[in-house]
């Protein structure tokens, strides 16, 4: 038996993020810890003159709610922005751009520059043009689908402008299943190998980069994940395991292990009949 990794089907993935993101109070989290934590904490940690246009890169960016949230904040102390938007999935692409026209007041100043590129492809795109400086890039839940983090580490600080920052945001490897289950599965998948919050932090720190994680407690749905007949659920634990199509491609012992396995982490209180399980994020934030 040979799980197929989700983020080889780019459609795939994008479909079952999408439900995790729906099901999952990430945005909720994220927006709490913005508005309390990251005016006065982080944001003035960025060393750019108020006066200049500020260069921000969004890697993966998804639909947009998250990034949408941190530009609103960085307009209070930079009027003019241009943001560059790396998202292979145009679909996301699309709603982000439907975003952004629904927000134009709360994000006026903004000017977005779309490219619908893996940060692989964008990397080669632009290796032979000069190199293009950002003071503050943005990579959310999208760490883990690098294999070389050294590389790609060094690559983001060489393009990181002095005084800028790097806020990532993935799943946490303290009170998450999502980490758990990854490593469970890892023997069933070649050439994968599951990324976390972790192996983050341990290629900055080698890397000599200096950085500070935040913690998130995030709660998520998982109902329809016990339902054999959702499709919601279906594509939610394509999420949750990494891995496409898990429902047909996984042995049925294996299926019941993680079925069972998430059970066994079901939190005790119950709203609405709903069974909630633990997904916590961690924020890192890294500045040069």
């Amino acid at each position: 038996m040979e799980l197929i990794p989700l983020q080889s089907d780019q459609e795939r993935y994008a479909e079952s993020f999408l439900v995790y993101w729906n099901l999952s109070r990430n945005v909720e989290a994220f927006q709490n810890w913005i508005n309390s934590y990251f005016p006065e904490k982080i944001m003035k940690e960025i060393k750019v003159e108020k006066e200049k246009e500020l260069m921000v890169l969004g890697v993966g960016s998804g639909p947009g709610q998250t990034e949408c949230l941190v530009l609103q904040h960085l307009l209070k102390q930079w009027p003019k922005i241009r943001d560059t938007v790396v998202e292979p999935d145009l679909s996301y692409i699309n709603k982000y751009q439907d975003l952004a026209a629904k927000k134009t007041e709360l994000i006026d100043g903004v000017s977005f520059d779309w490219r619908q590129q893996t940060l692989q492809q964008f990397r080669q795109e632009t290796q032979d043009q000069p190199m293009k400086k950002y003071h503050f890039i943005m990579l959310f839940h999208v760490l883990y689908s690098f294999q070389d983090l050294a590389d790609i580490l060094k690559y983001l600080m060489s393009i990181l402008d002095d005084g800028g920052m790097i806020l990532a945001m993935m799943e946490s490897d303290d009170d998450s299943c999502i980490p758990q289950i990854q490593r469970k599965l890892a023997q069933f998948k070649k050439n994968v190998y599951p990324l976390s919050t972790r192996d983050v932090e341990k290629a900055l720190t080698k890397l000599q980069i200096q950085f500070v994680k935040h913690h998130m407690q995030v709660k998520m749905d998982a109902t329809s994940c016990f339902d054999d007949e959702s499709k919601e659920g279906e594509l939610l634990l394509e999420f949750l395991t990494k891995s496409a199509f898990f429902k047909e491609t996984a042995s049925k012992s294996l299926y019941c292990d993680v079925i069972e396995y998430l059970k066994s982490i079901a939190l005790p209180e119950s709203e609405d009949g709903k069974i909630w399980i633990r997904c916590d994020s961690d924020a890192i934030v890294i500045t040069k």
